[in-house]
């Protein structure tokens, strides 16, 4: 019997969020250059100095556009600055009291964690595994596990992967680089197996 193959894959929703990327760093930026002003006018200048350069930093960043789309590993951790930065603005708000801007910045926060959440999974897998169990594809919020029960039909090819589910639902999905002779034999032998085909 053929063993579990795990392959890389081009993800529809994974290159989405890469490509919007840029458009989050720059409202990003824009966020703590608006705070550095706020933080300039109540005389904390150490404070907006600090935002002046992250808020620079970010927005350069935007304008990389093929950088920031292609740099995963360096958006997961500018989106973890921005997390901590729109978290301490909340309290800083929640400390001046400040409800509406604490309300603004929480969402802020809990919106640029859940990217960073995406954003780190991208990192550990944009992949589609063909295993005993079924087939299991990289997905947000969390992977997506069809048992062999669910497929309809998969056709695997040099290129590319088809899932077709006993629902009419189709999924396909590119490789990131063509997968080898034995390793599309494996995929073939786990439908043999299990969806009796080919």
């Amino acid at each position: 019997m053929a063993s579990p193959l795990s392959v890389s894959i081009v993800h529809p929703a994974y290159s989405n969020l890469k490509k919007i990327s840029p458009i989050l760093h720059f409202l990003a930026g824009t966020v703590f250059l608006a705070a550095a002003i706020y933080e300039f006018r109540m005389d904390n200048r150490i404070t907006a100095f600090c935002e002046i350069v992250i808020g620079i930093d970010v927005i350069a960043l935007a304008f990389m556009r093929g950088f920031a789309e292609e740099s995963t590993r360096l958006n997961a951790m500018f989106r973890l600055i921005e997390v901590v930065v729109f978290g301490g603005l909340a309290i800083l708000a929640f400390l001046d009291q400040s409800w509406i801007t604490v309300v603004l910045m929480a969402i802020a926060t809990g919106m640029y964690y859940y990217v960073f959440h995406c954003e780190r999974k991208i990192i550990n897998s944009e992949r589609v595994a063909v295993h005993h169990l079924g087939v299991t594809i990289s997905n947000f919020p969390k992977d997506k596990e069809l048992d062999w029960e669910q497929i309809h039909q998969l056709e695997a090819l040099p290129h590319s992967i088809t899932i077709h589910t006993i629902r009419n639902k189709t999924l396909r999905f590119e490789f990131q680089k063509a997968i080898a002779f034995d390793e599309l034999e494996q995929i073939h032998e786990f439908c043999r197996h299990y969806l009796k085909s080919e």
